[in-house]
């Protein structure tokens, strides 16, 4: 079939329109072959690769808006420091283990989660999404809660009224209020809660737009875009050879120009754009959104060790505390039975292990503790040293005296040593 060149005025025509007769269509339109003096950053192949697996240049999922590094390490780290802190059962008395719902929550909440995994999963669903459901069941060994798959939940929330719509395996479920587990982050006066990654879309388009120019201006060997002109006529061979340079740059290679052709960037460079100093500015905005420090969140200014403790408390005080705060009233709320509650059992995530500071610091503290009789010695052995328990009763009084030697020597029984005694 014989092409029909089309002329200037024909590339500023509209496209014509056509829903039938294809063919005839195709045959009366002249061909718009694409202008092969203009590079558009991209190195050779990316044209197959873009349509595979191209990066994102806009977060419309919470998955995609993971892939960014900056929110991955913000929701991960919070997610990872709340499932590491051991949850705890506590009344007026102290702890309380003696009811199996305790042990499923802290060790295994289902045959395939450990107590870190399932509440790493759920805080993690929770700071990236705002809302984290689960499903208790009744298993062969007692109460099992399983998390369900974020992607496949769908949360109604109405007026006074909340229903969850869950596609499982097994079919589309509808499931009420008191089906499920949940904790949710922090909403705008009303039951819905606010969408993290939605309330941070605009930094996170940014971010990802940095990432795929900087990916395209690399994988072209560090070459902006550009375009070819000269002022004279070209013959048909100068064409030719024109177009194979410019297939040889897309290569890699180096073109060799003739009949008077210039190139001209009409692309910044990575230095000229300043790139790296962008992705510093945009990874410090997004520890903003998820309140991370500066210094915890990767800031090359530094710190000492007073200020890196400082950060850490502010972490704990502002990142991690409130959102553990909701999740310790849902597991009392939602999950304890009535019984339990009446007696006054409250959970507890124990966030002290991560404010003791360094280990001078934590021994400080344990004395100045002990001395002014706040903790026993019990308390400061098993819960901040990992001590055993000393089975005496004065171990468990804090106000048991410090010069007494039966806190100094339990094998006399609490008698006082011979050299010590006053005649």
């Amino acid at each position: 079939m014989k092409t029909t060149a089309i002329s200037p005025d024909g590339y500023r025509r509209p496209a014509v329109r056509y829903d039938s007769g294809v063919a005839a269509a195709e045959a009366a339109m002249p061909s718009r072959p694409a202008p092969s003096n203009v590079t558009d950053g991209r190195n050779f192949g990316d044209e197959i690769w873009s349509t595979l697996s191209a990066l994102p240049v806009e977060a419309n999922s919470a998955e995609t808006a993971a892939r960014v590094a900056a929110v991955f390490f913000c929701t991960s780290l919070i997610a990872e420091a709340g499932g590491s802190m051991s949850l705890e059962f506590k009344d007026d008395r102290g702890l309380r283990d003696d009811f199996p719902l305790a042990t499923t929550l802290a060790y295994e909440p289902n045959p395939l989660q450990t107590g870190a995994e399932f509440w790493a999963a759920m805080i993690f669903a929770a700071t990236l999404r705002g809302e984290a459901f689960a499903e208790p069941v009744a298993g062969y060994d007692g109460v099992e809660v399983w998390p369900l798959h974020p992607s496949r939940t769908t949360a109604d929330w109405g007026e006074r009224s909340l229903v969850v719509h869950y596609q499982s395996d097994r079919g589309r479920r509808r499931l009420l209020p008191q089906q499920l587990f949940w904790f949710t982050g922090l909403a705008d006066g009303g039951l819905r809660p606010l969408v993290p990654w939605k309330q941070a879309k605009g930094s996170i388009d940014f971010q990802l737009a940095l990432e795929v120019g900087a990916r395209a201006f690399f994988r072209n060997d560090r070459r902006p875009s550009g375009v070819l002109s000269t002022t004279q006529v070209l013959t048909d061979e100068s064409a030719a050879r024109l177009k194979e340079g410019v297939d040889r740059w897309r290569r890699g290679g180096t073109p060799v120009l003739e009949a008077g052709v210039d190139y001209k960037a009409v692309g910044a460079s990575n230095t000229d754009a300043q790139l790296v100093e962008l992705i510093k500015q945009r990874t410090l905005e997004m520890g903003r959104y998820w309140r991370i420090p500066r210094s915890i969140i990767g800031d090359d200014a530094g710190g000492n060790a007073a200020s890196d403790e400082q950060d850490t408390r502010r972490f704990v005080n502002w990142a991690l505390r409130p959102l553990m705060r909701r999740v310790e009233q849902a597991i009392t709320v939602r999950m304890l039975p009535p019984d339990i509650r009446a007696q006054g059992v409250r959970a507890k995530f124990n966030l002290d292990s991560m404010l003791r500071g360094d280990a001078a610091t934590q021994w400080k503290n344990a004395v100045l503790a002990r001395t002014a009789g706040i903790l026993s010695v019990n308390t400061i052995g098993q819960q901040w040293f990992g001590q055993p328990r000393i089975e005496e009763d004065w171990a468990d009084d804090p106000r048991a005296p410090l010069n007494s030697n039966r806190a100094a020597d339990t094998a006399t029984g609490g008698e006082t040593a011979p050299q010590d005694k006053v005649e």
